[in-house]
């Protein structure tokens, strides 16, 4: 089942939020044991400590397709888009030779998978830190938006685009990959920023975003100040091994620097392009393996990075077709 990455060199990657989808993770959670405890473990968890925050059970929440528009919710999709990305590697770990893992990087929520995954986080300190950055982000985020840019970027005209975001007081909050930017901004300014960025880039395509607030930016300024109170309670450890943090794309191994740079990730634009790029420059031979849910790491990379050979998996690929339906 898993033999095309047995034996090979892997960097773990931790997909965020909008991976999220009815069903995800029931294959695994039906077939293995170690997936179904896990999980189970963190769904026990927030019913016993967390109901305030997360008023619902966490299977019924992803297995039911009544629920496809709660689930988009970030108060929800955070904690069951970790609790499935941490649950898939414990099933993997069955089938993977940690000492062949060089590192990992998570995009945005994938970082609190990451951590936990490296160590760094204990789970339930991990599960409570995930669920109350979705509640906070949810409820205190300052009224604005998100929309995707695709386009063939070059780093001239993502310069170009920053600057041109930047007069709208806007800001890129995730550098996906070459094909594709993420825009927060306030709502007042959208469409006069989105007839900029048209008259300036031809052919550009502009998708707007199914968000609760402009992420990844200033806007959500109280929702980050409340949590970043949680995260300073929060012990922190040294991982096992040193992970990239996409805040600014370098690899860490010290609990303090770590600990310091998540208290303002939520207001941190992800460099998602320049963590990829760091790490191929400094690994070789070695393949991605990207965690449940979905695969869409895997599609950025595959289809935004030109210059990137290394292969690229995500566990989502790799089951289908295998598990029982």
């Amino acid at each position: 089942m898993l033999d095309i990455i047995k034996n090979k060199k892997v960097v773990l990657l931790f997909p965020g939020q909008a991976s999220q989808y009815i069903k995800m993770g029931k294959k695994l959670y039906d077939s293995f044991d170690t997936y179904k405890q896990v999980f189970d473990k963190i769904n026990d968890y927030i019913k016993q400590n967390l109901s305030d925050f997360i008023d619902v059970d966490l299977k019924e929440l992803i297995e039911n397709e009544e629920n496809k528009d709660k689930l988009d919710l970030t108060k929800y999709s955070q904690v069951s888009i970790f609790s499935v990305s941490i649950s898939s590697f414990y099933f993997l770990r069955d089938y993977l030779d940690w000492d062949n893992i060089l590192t990992g990087a998570g995009h945005s929520l994938g970082e609190y998978t990451l951590l936990t995954v490296f160590q760094a986080l204990d789970l339930f300190d991990a599960v409570y830190l995930v669920v109350k950055r979705g509640y906070f982000m949810y409820n205190y985020s300052k009224e604005g938006t998100m929309f995707a840019l695709i386009y063939n970027f070059d780093n001239d005209s993502i310069n170009q685009l920053n600057e041109i975001v930047k007069k709208f007081n806007a800001v890129i909050a995730n550098f996906n990959s070459y094909s594709q930017l993420i825009v927060s901004c306030s709502i007042n300014i959208l469409e006069d920023l989105k007839d900029q960025i048209k008259r300036e880039f031809k052919n550009i395509k502009i998708i707007p975003l199914k968000v609760s607030g402009a992420f990844h930016s200033p806007l959500v300024s109280q929702a980050n100040e409340l949590f970043k109170q949680e995260i300073s309670k929060t012990n922190f450890n040294n991982p096992v091994k040193p992970v990239f943090i996409s805040i600014d794309s370098n690899e860490y191994n010290d609990k303090d620097v770590i600990k310091n740079l998540m208290l303002n990730q939520m207001i941190s634009s992800v460099n998602w392009i320049n963590t990829i790029e760091n790490i191929v420059k400094k690994y070789d031979d070695f393949i991605f393996l990207e965690l449940l849910p979905n695969k869409i790491l895997t599609n950025l990379i595959n289809k935004g990075f030109k210059n990137i050979n290394i292969p690229v998996y995500s566990l989502e690929d790799l089951l289908e077709n295998v598990l029982v339906k």
